[in-house]
C-alpha cells in the first residue's frame, strides 16, 4: 500500500512524469500496479535471444505501450544481431542501453534507421490489436522454428507484421490480416 500511495503521489505532483514498473521478477506485472506507471520492465532476460519471443507472448497480458524492452547494444555486435535486437525492441516500448556510445557510424546509422522506423508504427503499437502466430519449438531456451505477430490500428488502417526466424526456421511465416488492399510501407530487420 505505501508503494501504491507513493506512485499516486508521485503522478499528483508531476502528472506528466514517465515512470517505470521495474517489475521485480514478474510480480508487480499485474494491473493496478501497470495502472499507476507509464512503462513495466518486463523481463529479466533482456540480453538473451528469447526476448522477442517473450515480447510478443506478453501482447496478451499488457498493453505494448507500457512493455518497456531493453535493446542492450554492444560494438562487438555484428549489423544482423544488433537489427535483431532492435526488431525485439520495437515489439513494445523500445529503451536503447548497452555501449551505446561506442557504437560505430555504421552501427549508429542501424539504431537511427531503427529509431526512425518505430516513430512511423508507435500509435500502432500505443493504439492496437494483436494476433500471435507461434511455431516455435516447445524449448524457448534454445530456440527453433519462429513466429509472426500482427498488430492492427483501432481504426483498421494500419498494421505491423512482426516475423521472427530461429534455428530451424520453417520455410516461410503467415499471418492473417483483415480484409483490404494492404501494402508494404516500410520494413526494418536482419532479413532484408
Amino acid at each position: 500500500e505505501g508503494t501504491h500511495w507513493f506512485f499516486r503521489r508521485l503522478r499528483e505532483v508531476n502528472p506528466d512524469l514517465v515512470i517505470e514498473n521495474c517489475a521485480s521478477g514478474g510480480h508487480r506485472l499485474e494491473p493496478f500496479m501497470m495502472s499507476l506507471t507509464s512503462m513495466s520492465s518486463f523481463s529479466d532476460a533482456h540480453m538473451e535471444p528469447e526476448i522477442p519471443v517473450i515480447a510478443a507472448n506478453l501482447h496478451n497480458l499488457m498493453l505494448p505501450r507500457q512493455c518497456q524492452i531493453w535493446a542492450v547494444l554492444k560494438p562487438e555486435y555484428d549489423d544482423t544481431k544488433l537489427r535483431y535486437i532492435l526488431g525485439g525492441g520495437i515489439l513494445g516500448r523500445l529503451c536503447l542501453s548497452g555501449g551505446i556510445t561506442k557504437l560505430s557510424d555504421g552501427q549508429w546509422s542501424i539504431v537511427t534507421e531503427a529509431m526512425s522506423f518505430y516513430e512511423k508504427i508507435k500509435d500502432v503499437i500505443k493504439h492496437g490489436e494483436s494476433a500471435y502466430y507461434p511455431s516455435v519449438a516447445p524449448s524457448w531456451r534454445h530456440l527453433r522454428g519462429g513466429f509472426a505477430l500482427r498488430r492492427v490500428s483501432l481504426d483498421g488502417k494500419s498494421a505491423i507484421a512482426y516475423f521472427f526466424a530461429f534455428n530451424e526456421a520453417p520455410s516461410s511465416l503467415k499471418l492473417d490480416m483483415p480484409e483490404g488492399d494492404w501494402t508494404i510501407a516500410d520494413r526494418f530487420g536482419a532479413g532484408e
